[in-house]
């Protein structure tokens, strides 16, 4: 593709903090963006007139075809850099959790990030000095009642950032989290929808200078892309509006 310098693979690309990087990378013509989600209706807006964007309709449940995603859609692609932003969320009281309930969060928040990892790792999939970013949460560290297998599964993406970092550093390949607060996204107003409005009210007051918006942590994402973050490897960036000082 003639003009372009950089190759990035985003999940989660159809709504929230994925949608919002994707809209921010492709404003470089020199950058090509591949989206992984399950429904092109949308980001058909994305799709109109943009050259360097093309999305690719993929269920991260089905961690078992990754292998064949790589081999079918990005065979003759390295790419620079990856950002996992796909994502599951649940609140539900641990009585009523069940193993595959669990396994579930995991296969999408974790699992499917660590079979993208493994093909990204190769020579022939990334080139040197390319920047992997995850998107965790705050609750991976601080917890939050109700959220055991969501926290869990964010607190597993912050130790794959810490090793893969020091796996890949002989590559000079830079390994972070984003770990935002409370974002006004679609995922944060069906969680609003299931709760009281006290209840609302309680997770806002948590955020000291308010609940984020998606070009909040966008800005990160991309800077952790960049150049300008050459040196920053096997770090957790919290992007919170203070929820985690507090």
């Amino acid at each position: 593709m003639e003009g372009v310098q950089k190759y990035i693979l985003v999940t989660g690309a159809t709504s929230g903090i994925g949608k919002g990087v994707v809209e921010e990378l492709i404003k470089d013509s020199q950058c090509f963006v591949y989206g992984l989600g399950r429904e092109q209706s949308k980001v058909a807006d994305l799709l109109n007139g943009n050259n360097n964007f093309k999305f690719v309709s993929f269920d991260l449940l089905n961690t078992g075809n990754i292998e064949e995603l790589f081999s079918q859609n990005f065979k003759d692609i390295k790419f620079s850099g990856f950002i996992h932003c796909a994502g599951m969320e649940e609140t539900l009281p641990v009585t009523l959790y069940t193993p595959q309930r669990i396994f579930n969060i995991f296969q999408i928040n974790v699992f499917s990030a660590i079979e993208i990892l493994r093909f990204l790792s190769k020579k022939k999939h990334s080139v040197d000095e390319a920047s992997f970013v995850l998107l965790s949460s705050v609750m991976g560290e601080l917890g939050q009642s109700g959220k055991v297998g969501y926290c869990a599964s964010k607190s597993a993406l912050l130790g794959i950032v810490k090793s893969l970092a020091l796996e890949l550093a002989k590559r000079k390949i830079r390994v972070n989290a984003v770990s935002p607060g409370i974002v006004n996204t679609p995922l944060t107003k069906r969680l609003f929808d299931q709760v009281d409005a006290e209840s609302v009210r309680r997770i806002k007051d948590m955020h000291p200078i308010g609940i984020g918006e998606v070009r909040d942590v966008v800005g990160t994402l991309c800077f952790l892309l960049s150049d300008k973050s050459k040196w920053i490897t096997g770090q957790n960036l919290k992007i919170d509006g203070g929820y985690s000082i507090q």
